[in-house]
């Protein structure tokens, strides 16, 4: 079991709202929570859906909360805070367990003493649609002196009645008890707070179990439900209950409003921290052990009859096959080597702490990465004066979430996380339709800050603000190429390309342009934040970074090597007449020009930024590792171990690299609980998990010091099958911490951002797409590695 908690963990109010899970549908919908059943953030929700008409994902269903009579008592298993601190109920005390089993939480509650009974819920999404289905099932945990083994049920497999079981059971000697769910719902933007009235907000129709109530909505016997329509919202949703027909659910109308409840982590922020939630009815169902109840909460158009009970068991294998269809069965070093494999098992240092083992790590990696590829709807207008692909109109097209609980694109941020979700997992053909769509968007040279939306079609100039963008285009296109040789794909861009590289040495917005002198990428912006470090205090950058940026101009120069690498390619394949010479002489100025120009010779490491508006900036931070990691890097090979030596003794941390040294006078370690001052620490000393990629990349290039003083590059000279196996394990031991954190916060899932200092706490971006992808292309790197070195040394320790 990848992910689990046992008691001690669950009946901890502090430890089980510190864990949350989240499950997604690939349109940018999800469902998340926390293990104790409570909201403490106002993005938590059953059914979050990505509706056509709403630029924003919308809150419908946010939670159920349940009550269980059993034995002369009733049990309240729902969790809640409230404005005024208090919390009622409490029903986590009643918690038993909670694991994610493919991905899917699942909660067992423990109800009565030894005679008692135990109830599991179990959530899932399904793929491709707007609806959450939550399954409530009785378990019987013990069984009266009659000589009968106790029942244990395993809930990952399906029998042909519905789930296997390890143990018969007499159904006639099992009490059975009466489940009472509370749907609270919402029809409102996942991050806004919804204040409640009594003028009629939600209408809610409510359908009997009998299939001839109501001819808009017949019901198959052993289901109850509702249709819920808010006001001035064009999309109704549905809530039904799916049960037993020899003793059906009921839904009983109630219209209740319960106010305020608290959102403590907007209230830690200092956002608005209440929001009111409407429960439109109660659904009350007997359930005897062995039966099931099945709620499905859906936006999409519904068919009852795909909602009875024998095809519910499809719905869940569909979601299932859909989970464990991510990753192929993988092998273990010394086992065949993964020769056949997407990727072979890591082996990670062992931690008796863990419960996530080598195997399931990485397929947590692959689970994780499957949660920011979506599909969109995206608008464009026909042009039948350029008869190719850019002129389009709209479709249906993969695309990359950014991060959650966070909507707005970030196309850099897409591009960066693109190799390691979609080619490092084989997704070949979503890596290219991502391309092919961001490649539409090119103006000026440049590509949009976000992309097009059904709701915001139109891009404006102010949309355009970014320099480095259309540089991680090409990083991404060859990281693409590289793995399929997809060379028609480079046919209809390389146009595209040239311009944005011709729009680059003449000029363009925001006064980015070669320098003639030196052949360095400037800008000249100081009000504008144009690179990745682009956080923003009243609209201007908290870190200015105009003149020559260290990290664009590392990827200036590994464009324009592609560039010439991919026109050498079109001549060979004779898509061109000629190869220009112009990508190999910028290139040769560019690098030579960087190494005098970025090398700070008091430091012994790279410059940040050169001629900035107040000279040059020498403060010490991790983008200069892009002069190394990239394939073509442009920094000198006899300065790489100086830099990587700077970088490792200052910025690197467990979780990723700080963002600026500790000793720096403007470092911020910690990450503020204000939402207003969160800004000001991102790119002042924060540790961001994507940076881990390029720090790998640049270890394996160039090594680092050993413990006893000696370097690798002494090492290497020895031994290089040492070399590249202590290189290795180092890359290991730098995986590790994330496997660890996948049982913490976002269970399964990587923050985008830490605190620079210790314990390197995270509250925002708890799913980041960055982070996963570049974990994912990194962890490729490192396992590829070990499949050449296997026969050798590697596989001997």
């Amino acid at each position: 079991m990848p992910i689990a908690f046992e008691r001690n963990v669950c009946c901890n109010f502090d430890e089980t709202i510190a864990r949350e899970w989240l499950l997604t549908n690939g349109l940018g919908g999800y469902a998340a929570g926390t293990i104790a059943g409570t909201l403490t953030r106002m993005q938590h929700g059953l059914l979050v859906a990505a509706l056509p008409e709403d630029a924003v994902p919308q809150l419908l269903l946010a939670k159920i909360d349940e009550e269980v009579f059993f034995d002369q008592r009733t049990f309240y298993l729902g969790t809640n805070e409230y404005r005024d601190g208090t919390r009622n109920p409490a029903g986590f005390v009643h918690l038993e367990a909670f694991r994610l089993e493919d991905g899917f939480p699942v909660f067992t509650y423990r109800l009565g003493g030894i005679d008692g009974v135990t109830l599991e819920k179990r959530i899932w999404m399904l793929q491709g649609q707007n609806t959450t289905c939550i399954q409530y099932r009785v378990l019987r945990t013990s069984m009266p002196q009659s000589g009968m083994e106790n029942v244990a049920w395993r809930g990952s497999r399906f029998g042909s009645n519905g789930y296997s079981r390890s143990h018969s059971y007499m159904q006639a000697a099992q009490p059975s008890l009466t489940l009472t769910l509370l749907p609270l719902v919402a029809y409102r933007p996942y991050d806004q707070p919804q204040y409640g009235n009594a003028d009629g907000q939600f209408q809610v129709r409510a359908y009997e179990t009998s299939p001839h109530a109501d001819e808009s909505m017949p019901l198959s016997s052993g289901m109850a439900g509702c249709t819920i329509r808010a006001k001035d919202k064009a999309t109704p949703y549905h809530i039904l209950a799916s049960g037993d027909p020899a003793s059906p659910p009921q839904f009983i109308p109630t219209g209740v409003w319960y106010w305020h409840f608290l959102r403590r982590h907007e209230q830690t922020a200092g956002l608005p921290d209440t929001d009111d939630l409407y429960l439109p009815g109660v659904i009350r169902a007997r359930l005897s052990p062995g039966q099931v109840l099945t709620i499905i909460v859906t936006a999409e158009e519904p068919s009852p009859q795909h909602f009875e009970q024998r095809h519910i068991h499809k719905l869940y294998e569909q979601a299932l096959d859909s989970q464990r269809g991510m990753l192929a069965t993988p092998s273990y070093f010394g086992e065949g080597g993964g020769a056949i494999q997407t990727l072979p098992v890591l082996p990670l240092t062992a931690s008796t702490e863990l419960t996530i083992g080598d195997e399931e790590f990485l397929q947590l990696l692959h689970q994780a990465g499957n949660h920011f590829l979506t599909r969109r709807t995206l608008p464009y207008q026909e042009r039948p004066s350029t008869p190719d692909f850019f002129s389009r109109v709209a479709e249906h097209i993969p695309t990359i979430t950014p991060s959650y609980y966070q909507s707005a694109d970030q196309t850099r941020e897409v591009l960066i996380a693109l190799p390691g979700l979609t080619i490092t997992t084989r997704h070949y053909s979503e890596a290219q339709r991502i391309l092919r769509s961001i490649a539409r968007h090119f103006r000026l040279g440049l590509l949009p800050d976000r992309l097009p939306t059904v709701q915001r079609p139109r891009l404006e100039d102010e949309d355009y603000g970014s320099v480095d963008t259309p540089l991680w285009f090409c990083y991404a296109l060859d990281k693409y190429l590289g793995a399929t040789h997809d060379y028609e794909l480079l046919d209809e861009l390389y146009p595209r390309l040239t311009e944005s590289v011709a729009c680059y040495i003449q000029g363009t917005s925001h006064g980015i342009q070669l320098d003639p002198t030196d052949g360095l990428l400037r800008t000249g912006a100081p009000t504008r934040a144009l690179t990745w470090m682009n956080a923003l205090d009243q609209g201007r950058p908290i870190t200015p970074r105009a003149g020559k940026a260290v990290e664009v101009n590392a990827l200036w120069y590994h464009t324009l090597s592609l560039m010439q690498e991919w026109a050498q390619t079109l001549y060979q394949r004779e898509r061109t007449n000629a190869i220009p010479q112009q990508y190999e002489e910028l290139r040769e100025i560019c690098r030579s020009s960087f190494n005098a120009r970025f090398w700070f010779q008091d430091g012994g490491y790279l410059y940040d930024v050169v001629d900035g508006p107040t000279g040059n900036d020498e403060r010490l931070r991790p983008n200069q590792l892009l002069a190394i990691s990239l394939r073509h890097a442009i920094l000198d090979t006899s300065r790489q171990p100086a830099v990587l030596e700077a970088v490792t003794q200052h910025l690197v941390t467990p979780y990723g690299l700080r963002s600026l040294a500790p000793y720096d006078p403007a470092y911020r370690g910690e990450l503020p609980a204000q939402h207003t001052d969160l800004p000001h620490a991102l790119h002042q000393g924060s540790v961001w998990p994507w940076l881990v990629g390029p720090y790998i990349d640049t270890l394996l290039k160039v090594g680092m010091h050993m413990p006893n003083g000696d370097t690798t590059r002494n090492l290497h000279s020895a031994s290089p099958d040492l070399y590249k196996e202590y290189i290795w394990r180092k890359g290991l031991h730098i995986l590790e911490p994330f496997r660890q954190h996948m049982q913490e916060q976002m269970l399964g899932h990587i923050s985008g951002v830490y605190a620079g200092n210790a314990p390197h706490t995270s509250t925002v971006q708890l799913a980041s797409a960055m982070s996963i992808g570049e974990i994912l292309r990194t962890y490729k790197v490192l396992a590829h590695m070990g499949v050449q070195a296997s026969d050798q040394a590697i596989s001997a320790w």
